[in-house]
C-alpha cells in the first residue's frame, strides 16, 4: 500500500515567516554594509579635506609673505572649498551614528572643529590679500617703503581695518576650536587636532603682531616726530642694561626718517638714573636729553650692540670708519663693546663708538630688509631686553606692550616669586662686557605653603690685567688693570621675611625697596680671573597659590641684558609627600621638585604644580 504524502500546509506560516526574517537580516546586512562602506568614504574624504585644506593654507599663506597676493587667493579659495568637504563628510549618516558613541563622538566633534577653523583661516587668509594689495606687497621686503627710512604712511592706515578683521577672524576660530576641546581625542584625531590648535596660534599671534607693527610704524612716524635715539654700553652694566654711550634723535616727517645729533652721550645723560622699570627710565632720559640740549622728544628708542647686531643680520655688512673689516652680523658687537674702547683715549674711543652707531643707524634707513628678517631681528632684540620703545601716551604704550618693546618687568604680579638681580658698575672701565654672570637659588616650599629662598648671584671677571686701555680701566692704588667693581642687587617679594645677606668679600647690605619689591644691595669687586658673590636668604610666606585644585609656584625670570645672557640654576624642593603634576616645559622633573639650568637673554615664568600623594 502505498504511502501518503504528508501535509505540508501547517509549515507554511513558519516559512513565510523565516523569509520575512531573512528578508529583514539581508535588509539589515545590506544596510549595515552600505553604512560601512559610506563611513569608510566618509573617514577619507574628511582626512582628504582636512590634509588639502592645511597645504593650501601653507601655500597660500608663504605667498603672502613673499609678496605675491595675486598668488595667494586662489590658495586660499582651495583651501576653503577642501574644508568645506571635510565639514561635509562629518555629516553623513555613518560619521552622525557613530557620533553618538562617547569616544567616536568626541573625535568626530574635534574633526569638525578642525575643518570649521580651516575655513575660518581661508577666510582670514582672503582678508589678508586685500591688506597685501593695499600694502602694495609685491616681494620678501618691508611692503609700503622704498627704504627703512622711507615709508607710505597713508597706505599702513589704510590695511590696518582689514588688518584687524584678519585678527578678529583667526580669534574667533582659535575660540571655537579650543571650545571643541581635547578631552577623549585618540590617535591621529589628538595629534591632528593639538597641530591645528598651534597652528592657529601662531598664525594669530603673528598676524596680531602684524597688525600692532602697522599700528604704531603709523602712530610713530606719521605726521612729524622726534625720537631720543640711546645706545647703551653693555660694558659698563646698569639695571635694565647699561650706561648711555651714543645719543641721536630719530626726526620723523610723515613717514620720511632722519637722523641728527648722533654724538657720545653727554654727562647729563650717563648720569641719568637708570632703573630695571623701564618707563622710569625713559623719563629719566628725556630730562637729561633736555638738559643737555636735545629737546621737543616725543619718546625714547633705546638699542644696544646686541640688537644692532640684529639688525645688521637683516640689512647686511655695513662698512665703518675705522674698523678694518665691514660690521656683519658676527663681528658687530664685538666691534661696538669691545674694539671700539680699546685705545686709551676716552673721547676718541667715545667717538668711534658713535661712528659705528651712526653707519649702522644710517644704513639701515637707506636699504630696504626683508619683512621677515627685520621682524625676527626686532623681535629678538625686544624680548632679550636689547631693545626698548617708550611714547607717553596710553593708546601707544599698550601697542608698545604687545610687541614686547615696553621692558616691562612685572615682577610684583600676583602669586610670582621673582628670580631677578641687576648690577651697577662703579667706575668708567667697560670690563663689564668681560664679566660672566650666574644666578642659583634654591626654593624650598615648606608645609604652610611659605618658600625658603637661598639665593647667590655668582661673578666671573674673565679680563685680562693689561694693558690699561678704556676697555680694561687704569690702575688704582691696590687695584689692578681689568677689575669689575659693581653694587649688585637682588629683588625680593615686598612680603619677604628674614632676610640675611653677605657678599664673599665683605661690603655693606642694604635693604631698601624698589617699584614694590623689597631690593637687597651689596657691593663686588672682582679682579681679573677672579670671582665674587653676593648671597641673600629669606622666606616667603604665602608663595604658594591654590590653582584649580593644585598647589602652584610660579618663578618669574628676569636677566639683566648683557652680551651674552645670564645662566640660571635653580632648583625647587617640594615638601615631603607631594608629587610633581605638571610644569612648564623649561623645568625638568625630579622625584622631589623641579630644576631649571640654562642660560636666558629674556624674561620667562617656571611653572610648577603639585600636589599629595603618589603620582
Amino acid at each position: 500500500m502505498a504511502s501518503e504524502s504528508t501535509p505540508s500546509g501547517p509549515r507554511r506560516p513558519r516559512t513565510r515567516g523565516r523569509r520575512i526574517a531573512l528578508g529583514a537580516l539581508a535588509g539589515l546586512a545590506t544596510f549595515a554594509a552600505l553604512l560601512v562602506l559610506d563611513g569608510i568614504w566618509a573617514g577619507r574624504s574628511l582626512v582628504r579635506g582636512l590634509t588639502a585644506a592645511r597645504s593650501e593654507l601653507s601655500i597660500a599663506i608663504e605667498s603672502i609673505v613673499t609678496g605675491d597676493p595675486g598668488s595667494a587667493g586662489p590658495h586660499f579659495e582651495a583651501a576653503s572649498r577642501a574644508a568645506d568637504a571635510a565639514r561635509g563628510a562629518v555629516g553623513h549618516p555613518s560619521m552622525g551614528i557613530a557620533g553618538i558613541l562617547p569616544i567616536a563622538g568626541d573625535n568626530i566633534d574635534a574633526a569638525a572643529a578642525v575643518a570649521d577653523a580651516s575655513r575660518a583661516t581661508a577666510e582670514a587668509g582672503t582678508a589678508m590679500v586685500q591688506v597685501a594689495r593695499t600694502l602694495g606687497w609685491t616681494d620678501i621686503r618691508i611692503p609700503a617703503s622704498t627704504a627703512g627710512g622711507s615709508v607710505d604712511i597713508g597706505a599702513f592706515e589704510d590695511a590696518i581695518p582689514d588688518m584687524a578683521a584678519v585678527t578678529r577672524r583667526l580669534e574667533v576660530a582659535l575660540r571655537a576650536l579650543e571650545d571643541a576641546g581635547r578631552n577623549g581625542l585618540i590617535g591621529p584625531v589628538a595629534t591632528g587636532y593639538q597641530d591645528a590648535v598651534d597652528g592657529l596660534t601662531l598664525r594669530l599671534d603673528l598676524a596680531t603682531r602684524f597688525r600692532d607693527s602697522l599700528r604704531l610704524a603709523a602712530a610713530m612716524f606719521g605726521g612729524e616726530h622726534r625720537y631720543l635715539i640711546c645706545v647703551p654700553t653693555l660694558g659698563i652694566p646698569r639695571p635694565g642694561g647699561g650706561t648711555p654711550a651714543t645719543v641721536g634723535v630719530l626726526v620723523a616727517r610723515d613717514g620720511s626718517l632722519t637722523l641728527e645729533s648722533i654724538a657720545p652721550a653727554s654727562s647729563e645723560l650717563i648720569e641719568a638714573e637708570i632703573s630695571i622699570d623701564w618707563r622710569r627710565t625713559a623719563r629719566a632720559l628725556l630730562e637729561a636729553a633736555e638738559t643737555s640740549g636735545l629737546t621737543d622728544l616725543d619718546g625714547v628708542i633705546q638699542i644696544d650692540a646686541v640688537a644692532l647686531e640684529d639688525i645688521v643680520w637683516a640689512i647686511g655688512d655695513v662698512g665703518a670708519e675705522g674698523s678694518p673689516e665691514a660690521l656683519s652680523d658676527r663681528t658687530t658687537t664685538r666691534a661696538l663693546e669691545i674694539e671700539a674702547f680699546l685705545g686709551t683715549a676716552p673721547p676718541r674711543s667715545a667717538r668711534l663708538h658713535a661712528d659705528r652707531v651712526s653707519a649702522i643707524l644710517e644704513a639701515f634707513l637707506d636699504r630696504r630688509p626683508g619683512v621677515e628678517s627685520f621682524a625676527l631681528a626686532t623681535a629678538a632684540g625686544a624680548r632679550d631686553g636689547h631693545l626698548s620703545i617708550y611714547l607717553p601716551g596710553r593708546a601707544e604704550r599698550r601697542i608698545i606692550r604687545s610687541l614686547g618693546l615696553d621692558g616691562g618687568a612685572r615682577l610684583t604680579d600676583d602669586g610670582v616669586l621673582p628670580v631677578a638681580a641687576s648690577w651697577s658698575a662703579i667706575g668708567n672701565s667697560h670690563v663689564g662686557a668681560l664679566v660672566d654672570t650666574t644666578v642659583r637659588q634654591s626654593t624650598r616650599i615648606t608645609d604652610d605653603a611659605s618658600a625658603a629662598v637661598e639665593a647667590e648671584i655668582l661673578f666671573e671677571n674673565t679680563a685680562g690685567t693689561d694693558p690699561p686701555s678704556v676697555l680694561l680701566g687704569r690702575p688704582v692704588g691696590e687695584i689692578p688693570v681689568g677689575t669689575f667693581a659693581a653694587d649688585v642687587t637682588l629683588f625680593l617679594p615686598a612680603t619677604a621675611q628674614g632676610i640675611t645677606a653677605e657678599t664673599s668679600r665683605p661690603s655693606p647690605i642694604e635693604i631698601g625697596s624698589d617699584g614694590g619689591l623689597t631690593s637687597v644691595t651689596g657691593s663686588i669687586l672682582v679682579r681679573g680671573g677672579e670671582s665674587a658673590t653676593l648671597t641673600v636668604t629669606y622666606d616667603v610666606p604665602g608663595a604658594v597659590r591654590t590653582v584649580e585644585g593644585m598647589d602652584e609656584l610660579v618663578l618669574r625670570i628676569l636677566p639683566q641684558p648683557t652680551l651674552s645672557g645670564v645662566r640660571f640654576k635653580l632648583g625647587i624642593v617640594l615638601p615631603e609627600g607631594s608629587n610633581v603634576v605638571s610644569t612648564s616645559r623649561e623645568l625638568e622633573r625630579r622625584t622631589d621638585g623641579a630644576t631649571f639650568s640654562g642660560v636666558r637673554g629674556g624674561s620667562v615664568d617656571l611653572e610648577l604644580r603639585f600636589g599629595a600623594g603618589e603620582p
